[in-house]
């Protein structure tokens, strides 16, 4: 076995708390549960450690658990296989997950591992995760957790965690774990390498018994836990949109700390190392008793439901409120509008053929991406000041930047962190280092020209707009899954794509390899009632539930069905001609012009396969560069910007907004050619 050279020779010292302390521990052995808990005067100080710990109490302890059963779990891992697949252990396996909050590699709950829900050749490959969840959830273990936490009984019976795998572009965005009756949550550290990977210049790493994979974390590797202060100071509340503390992935670790909802904020880094690193832990959560058990005490629902509601108006994110028009809806382009828009749009979408042509794929379909948008002079002063400040402000592709990255100059973070996270240009700003974006932000999208350029596109009446201009770092930033309300009204969605990396030809490689950074925009159907609408689950994954819940019991907030990037799918094609290739439209019996470099095949893909699945999204658009891209939003409609990798190659920029839009009424005895000359 070859081993990098600084996994040799490493000095041994036991992992402390969240103090700098590294006394070597008073155990008491339990060899048979493989646990090594420590006693006497140990227990005070990691005690003490809990007790001084920020932004909210936690413990970080290593050496609880004996190294043999550690190691013996990794490599049963490498046994696991994906889930399904031919070579996998029957019911068992792992399966990656993708939502707008993580994206990750997780096995089937604990819980399954017994002979009611495993078959028998399965679990005499899992020994050693058996013994683990047993050591876990024992009275022994239990009694140390609650003993350094003061969190008082915890269920042994109710077991509720699995096994994650983060490779590199894994991530697990901010969230607090308030679901159900959890009290504590956990995370056991078993990072691993191949003996064959680069050793690390920062930590030292070690090999393990059998020499099959090297032990440890090189902190620049990212993954690390990040901790989030409530934002107010206050005991519960929003989170700041900055952690404050991170801590450190490190083998055998375990760190824990008590649910509290509205102040347990974390996240996990993304992991940025490949080279066959694994950050793979054990996590879960400890919960209350149930009946039968010491300590059980009846739920109070009453109490439960009215902290959540107050919790809930605690935490709702503030929005900015919608500019309203101060002038009636307009009934067409007239030369002055076409005038305005001149120096900002290219010139074939100022076209009445052009118009038409949207206008019948927009009405269709409720949704369009018109390529090209922006005048060819404009779009290329646009390209070269947003890669400009990204050479000025980026950090090197791979590591994961600085929290106040490209602050200042008008831009400032947008929280809270619990929703999203990105940087937005203040409109009132004198100071912009981007003035191109400012000026298509405070000239173009407000202007009563670009109003009736959208009435004509959409055949609907623009009455008020909330707009802004946004900038997602790599490494940092994304919004988390949100919509109206299923009473409220449909919303008009205009955002121009304005990432300088993203300029690739539509349909082509280089498109599809954009969407592995992430950064795409996703639409999805309104969650059904009851269910939490940052949770996504398929139907097939609900009706599973309900009709096999016993059978395999997933952890809830990773229950989800995956929500899958974009990619280019042969088009669906309106009707064309045959004497012609490429999209058309017709229009009472007629095929109208158009540019062909406005338009690619895939903007006229509006019966993909991602939107008649079950759990699929209704609508996904990859990050682009002077794209435009429109959409009605019905009630309900979720939607979000996955987070930015911070493997791509710059940040993703985009400036537009919302619209509140009415019908347009049409005066009575008007013929189709005499509305669509009124439009025009």
């Amino acid at each position: 076995m070859t081993v990098p050279a600084s996994a040799k020779n490493r000095r041994t010292s036991d992992s402390a708390g969240p103090s700098s302390k590294k006394a070597r521990l008073e155990t008491s052995s339990s060899g048979g549960a493989g646990l090594t808990l420590p006693s006497g005067s140990q227990r005070a100080s990691y005690r003490e450690a809990y007790d001084t710990s920020s932004p909210y109490k936690y413990a970080a302890i290593g050496g609880l658990i004996s190294e043999d059963l550690l190691e013996s779990v990794v490599e049963e891992s490498r046994t696991y296989g994906i889930r399904g697949e031919p070579d996998s252990l029957p019911g068992w396996g792992w399966e990656e997950k993708q939502t707008d909050i993580y994206s990750i590699q997780q096995t089937p709950d604990l819980s399954s591992l017994h002979p009611d829900h495993l078959p028998d050749t399965t679990l005499e490959q899992l020994p050693a995760l058996t013994k683990l969840k047993d050591a876990l959830y024992s009275e022994e273990f239990r009694g140390f957790v609650r003993e350094i936490t003061g969190c008082g009984p915890l269920s042994g019976q109710k077991t509720d965690g699995s096994v994650g795998l983060y490779t590199k572009g894994s991530h697990l965005l901010l969230h607090d774990d308030s679901i159900s009756t959890r009290l504590v949550s956990y995370i056991l550290y078993l990072p691993n390498s191949s003996p064959t990977a680069p050793g690390s210049s920062h930590v030292p790493l070690e090999p393990s018994k059998s020499g099959a994979f090297v032990k440890g974390w090189d902190p620049v590797w990212g993954g690390a836990l990040e901790l989030f202060p409530v934002e107010s100071g206050e005991d519960v509340g929003l989170p700041g949109v900055k952690s404050v503390k991170r801590v450190d992935v490190k083998w055998g670790q375990i760190v824990f700390f008590e649910v509290q909802p509205g102040r347990s904020y974390h996240a996990v880094e993304e992991v940025v190392i490949g080279d066959g690193r694994q950050r793979l832990g054990v996590s879960g959560w400890f919960h209350r008793p149930i009946e039968g058990e010491e300590g059980y005490k009846p739920l109070d629902t009453t109490k439960a439901a009215q902290d959540l509601s107050s919790l809930a108006q605690i935490a709702s994110a503030p929005t900015n409120p919608f500019t309203p028009y101060d002038t009636e809806p307009p009934v067409g382009l007239r030369p002055s509008d076409i005038a305005t828009l001149a120096p900002f749009l290219a010139p074939s979408y100022l076209t009445t053929s052009t118009l038409e042509k949207l206008n019948g794929q927009f009405v269709a379909a409720s949704e369009i991406v018109l390529h090209n948008f922006l005048h060819p002079d404009l779009a290329a002063q646009l390209k070269a000041e947003v890669s400009a400040q990204d050479s000025a402000d980026l950090t090197p592709a791979g590591l994961i930047p600085p929290q106040g990255m490209g602050e200042g100059s008008g831009w400032t973070i947008q929280g809270p962190a619990s929703k999203q996270r990105y940087l937005s240009l203040d409109p009132s700003s004198s100071t912009s280092s981007t003035p191109i974006l400012a000026r298509l932000q405070k000239e173009l999208f407000p202007s009563s020209a670009f109003r009736a350029w959208l009435a004509v596109v959409s055949d609907l009446a623009p009455m008020s707009r909330r707009l802004e201009c946004r900038r997602f770092r790599r490494g940092l930033d994304y919004t988390l899954a949100a919509g109206e309300e299923r009473s409220g009204e449909a919303k008009l969605d205009v955002w121009l794509g304005a990432t300088w990396w993203a300029d690739v030809k539509p349909g082509s490689d280089e498109e599809e390899q954009l969407l592995d950074d992430g950064g795409w925009e996703c639409y999805l159907g309104s969650p059904e009632e009851g269910e939490d609408p940052a949770v996504f689950q398929s139907k097939h994954a609900r009706k599973a539930e309900g009709d096999d819940a016993e059978a395999d019991p997933v952890e809830p907030e990773l229950a989800a069905s995956s929500v899958k990037p974009p990619t280019t799918a042969a088009p669906t094609a309106p009707e064309k001609s045959e004497a012609k290739s490429g999209p058309s439209i017709s229009m009472n019996g007629q095929e109208l012009e158009f540019d062909p470099d406005q338009f690619s095949p895939s903007d006229f893909d509006t019966d993909s396969d991602a939107a008649d699945s079950d759990d699929g999204p209704l609508l996904t658009h990859p990050v682009g560069f002077n794209k435009l891209m429109i959409v009605l939003r019905d009630p309900g409609v979720m939607r979000f910007t996955k987070y930015l990798s911070a493997a791509a190659r710059g940040s993703r920029w985009d400036v537009g907004g919302e619209w509140e839009v009415g019908a347009i009424e049409e005066e009575d005895g008007d013929d189709e050619d005499g509305d669509a000359e009124e439009r025009q």
